[in-house]
């Protein structure tokens, strides 16, 4: 099947997503204040969104909202402009990351928020079967490649003992629009946030490896009854890799 890959297709929704990262920037004030005054977190705030204008045209097209992975990829490409900004300040890479994971524990406790008011369960979510079939038609669309800069994934029967199901992933978006832009330092920073949202919401996650890490690919697991370990530091979780992340 032929897809149409649009090229400009961020461009012309650029109003909205610079909209939506203001927000963003909004949630990492107060982790911002804890290092700069709030006439430099101002500064910072002009300087990122200048950035995020940059990196914009530099969204890959992965088939818009037809693609549940779109949003998440947008994210990542917003949080690059946080990144540069930050290490351009002066912080380390263990201050940047670890200011993004508190951001997005920040972000998943209000998403826990929002689904208990509609009355679901957060930590039921990846167990639901609408929600694992779900994953099954995904993964099944992703092989076909029909975008070139998407994830590209297997989905993995579990025993119901070790892990209920999961993924195991080959290909990366982040990694390679990260790697073309010369940003692959900061992947690290966006496989951890998965274990913010499993910890938070409350379900089990497991992973012994990533590609962002330079493992081969990345083995997500979603386990009942298992409390998932805070992501950050990294440094006892088997995914991590000293030589990628000193």
């Amino acid at each position: 099947m032929t897809v149409k890959v649009i090229k400009d297709y961020y461009i012309k929704r650029k109003p909205k997503l610079m909209k939506d990262f203001s927000k963003e920037l909004e949630l990492v004030r107060n982790l911002l204040n804890r290092k700069f005054a709030e006439s430099e977190v101002e500064g910072l705030f002009t300087q990122m969104k200048l950035e995020y204008e940059k990196i914009i045209p530099e969204i890959p097209y992965i088939g818009g909202t037809k693609n549940p992975f779109s949003s998440l990829l947008v994210g990542g490409m917003s949080s690059l402009a946080m990144f540069r900004v930050l290490e351009k300040e002066g912080l380390s890479l263990r201050e940047i990351g670890e200011i993004y994971y508190e951001l997005r524990d920040i972000s998943n406790s209000i998403r826990k928020k929002s689904l208990e008011k509609i009355g679901k369960e957060p930590a039921q979510y990846p167990f639901e079967s609408a929600y694992v079939d779900f994953a099954k038609t995904m993964c099944e669309t992703l092989k076909l490649k029909n975008y070139p800069d998407d994830w590209v994934g297997d989905y993995v029967e579990g025993d119901g003992k070790i892990f209920e199901w999961g993924f195991n992933f080959h290909e990366c978006a982040f990694q390679k629009v990260f790697k073309r832009l010369d940003a692959e330092k900061y992947i690290p920073f966006l496989c951890l946030a998965d274990f913010s949202e499993a910890n938070i919401l409350g379900f089990g996650f497991s992973r012994t490896q990533t590609l962002g890490f330079g493992a081969p690919m990345c083995d997500h697991r979603y386990v009942k009854n298992c409390k998932t370990p805070r992501g950050w530091p990294p440094d006892d979780l088997p995914e991590y890799n000293e030589k990628i992340l000193p």
